[in-house]
């Protein structure tokens, strides 16, 4: 026998005991057996992105009864419209509305929304406000904090990567915007001047 088919004949039957070695079993198999499977969160993310978390934004309530409503009364108003993780003085809002941009900032856009000034924030976009004033993701559905934590982070990510860049190039002073985002207050040192608001939607609608 020549050294070449030899080797060609080495070679397929290493690759036949390889092949025999490795088994690969389906997700739902591991999940049954017990073993551990590394949460995905951006594709957990990008599963409920329309079909429920834009969904849920779109019951928001507007951003100028809501601040109004925290005027009058922030303590029933917290409890009645805001969520909140634990006992504390944190709370986040689902907010929407329409306004006429005043100014167009590195980090922001400023909006005229009725008799209130809103802050839409295009670059510093981080913490929990969306995922938790969503009110759709529950920290004891999750054995550990790091998954808990991460949906935040891959929310954010798609905001900061599907949501502002095209608004932020076309943007310009004048235009008339809507936009549903969240907002995230301290009932202890309540500001209500110019409320930040993180968006999980923003359309130049004129």
């Amino acid at each position: 026998m020549s050294k070449g088919i030899k080797y060609f004949a080495g070679v397929v039957i290493a690759g036949l005991v390889i092949y025999n070695s490795v088994y690969f079993r389906p997700l739902d198999e591991k999940l049954a057996e017990g073993d551990e499977v590394a949460f995905d969160a951006r594709s957990f993310v990008d599963g409920i992105w329309f079909t429920d978390l834009l969904a849920v934004y779109d019951s928001a309530t507007d951003v100028t009864t809501l601040l109004n409503e925290l005027r009058e009364n922030p303590a029933s108003t917290f409890t009645d419209k805001g969520q909140a993780l634990g006992i504390g003085n944190i709370g986040y809002f689902k907010v929407q509305g329409e306004g006429t941009v005043l100014s167009v900032n590195e980090n922001n856009v400023l909006l005229q929304v009725g008799g209130e000034i809103v802050e839409i924030e295009t670059e510093f976009i981080f913490g929990n406000a969306v995922r938790d004033a969503s009110g759709l993701i529950k920290v004891n559905d999750y054995d550990e904090t790091a998954d808990f934590n991460s949906i935040s982070e891959s929310i954010n990510d798609k905001i900061r990567k599907d949501v502002v860049p095209d608004f932020r190039a076309r943007v310009k002073q004048g235009n008339k915007v809507r936009f549903k985002g969240a907002l995230e207050l301290n009932k202890a040192h309540l500001n209500l001047s110019q409320p930040e608001v993180i968006p999980v939607s923003i359309q130049i609608i004129q």
